[in-house]
């Protein structure tokens, strides 16, 4: 039987004190802190495991997720540990064992929504690319982040977000059609259970977090999201359709139809939303993100009223989704606007609409990085159980971290 030290993390033997702890701030102060978070996690979320040896070696995962250097792989881990553990036990705890992840980051998530409680949940979409084709969901698709297509996982992360923390509540892998047929002849634990209808990235994104609302029971807060490397349009409408208050980003040339009596030569022809924003320029305003008397310069912000082109999906009868609003947000310069966003919420004040934008950008400004560095990306495997096992241990690491954080700025 493996046996973890009991001893505080950051007093173990040398080959796992926390003075290896590959992260932003490695002060002792903070390495006392996070010991302290995962002491706090760990009954949490351990709570559905039902033997103790498996209770230690999520532990022991952990550690090796918050301490080890480089890529967050189960051989890495294992090395980072020394004698505590052998590769080959890790691998079959992520890869082949029968303990069930959905129970785990199930409680880790309704947690965090109670002590970290969002004012927003940002959907943000990864990709993570595979140097082959047997990695589960696995397809080509376009890289935003590398402007080029890619062989990789597409992955949609639903984050709870406010002023102080952002914190990964669900991580949804989507699987691509030849993903979701099943596979003859495989007996497996990589091949995925079947979905139907979840075709596209889009509907994933969706689909995503209205099973993590209902799972968590999530607090009635707006959604925001990055659909520039997606169809906007598709996205906006889903989330519509579900009755979700929204605001996304979207790119320059998704089409929209003016709806605006103040704007030059509005009608009934779709227009690209950056010629929309670029017809409403001289009606921009200066709006601040933050409070006054920062030096961070305020925003110029164009609204407009806009409606969505029609949409049939499936030969459904196309539905209206009345009045949508169009932000262009940028500082000025030529390069006006630096981006656009949609949203349904046309009554709200845009300085609440920029405080939504401005917790999306956490995700991508403070969140991924942090994610990153407790190996979110680094899984190596075929199976789809196996991802969601690591992703929710890094989660838990992720937590850590910003519970730490929270506490020592409290």
């Amino acid at each position: 039987m493996t046996v973890v030290s009991s001893e505080p993390y950051c007093e173990r033997t040398p080959q796992a004190r926390l003075d290896r702890f590959d992260g932003p701030d490695p002060d002792a102060t903070r390495r006392v802190a996070i010991d302290r978070s995962l002491a706090e996690l760990s009954p949490v979320v351990f709570a559905s495991l039902p033997r103790a040896d498996q209770r230690r070696k999520g532990l022991m995962y952990l550690r090796g997720l918050l301490g080890a250097r480089g890529r967050k792989s189960v051989r890495n881990i294992a090395a980072f540990l020394g004698d505590q553990v052998n590769d080959q036990g890790l691998h079959h705890f992520i890869n082949d064992s029968t303990w069930e992840w959905a129970p785990m980051r199930e409680a880790l998530g309704r947690y965090l929504a109670r002590q970290l409680p969002p004012q927003a949940c940002v959907l943000h979409p990864m990709v993570i690319p595979k140097s082959g084709t047997h990695s589960v969901g696995v397809a080509r698709t376009f890289s935003w982040e590398r402007g080029q297509s890619v062989t990789a996982q597409q992955v949609i992360g639903v984050w709870g977000v406010s002023a102080h923390a952002t914190s990964p509540l669900n991580w949804w892998l989507h699987l691509p059609s030849h993903w979701t047929r099943g596979a003859p002849g495989d007996d497996g634990p990589s091949w995925p259970p079947r979905r139907s209808g979840l075709t596209t990235p889009e509907d994933s994104m969706v689909s995503a977090y209205l099973e993590t609302a209902a799972r968590l029971r999530l607090p009635e807060c707006p959604v925001t999201l990055n659909a520039e490397p997606l169809d906007g349009i598709r996205v906006v409408s889903k989330l519509s359709a579900a009755g979700l208050r929204h605001i996304t980003r979207i790119a320059q040339d998704t089409w929209l139809l003016p709806h605006d009596p103040a704007l030059p030569g509005w009608g009934e022809r779709p227009l690209q939303a950056g010629q929309i924003a670029q017809l409403a320029k001289l009606g921009r305003k200066r709006v601040a993100l933050i409070p006054s008397g920062s030096a961070d310069p305020a925003e110029l912000v164009a609204a407009i009223r806009v409606r969505l082109p029609v949409v049939r999906e499936s030969g459904d009868r196309a539905h209206d989704h009345g009045d949508f609003l169009l932000l262009g947000i940028g500082r000025g310069g030529p390069r006006w606007p630096e981006e656009l966003w949609l949203t349904d919420m046309t009554t709200v004040d845009h300085t609440a609409l920029l405080r939504l934008v401005a917790l999306s950008h956490r995700v991508e400004q403070s969140g991924m990085p942090r994610a990153e560095r407790v190996g979110i990306r680094d899984f190596v495997g075929r199976s789809f159980a196996g991802w969601h096992r690591h992703a929710t241990l890094a989660s838990i690491a992720h937590a850590a971290t910003e519970l730490a954080d929270h506490h020592l700025a409290a």
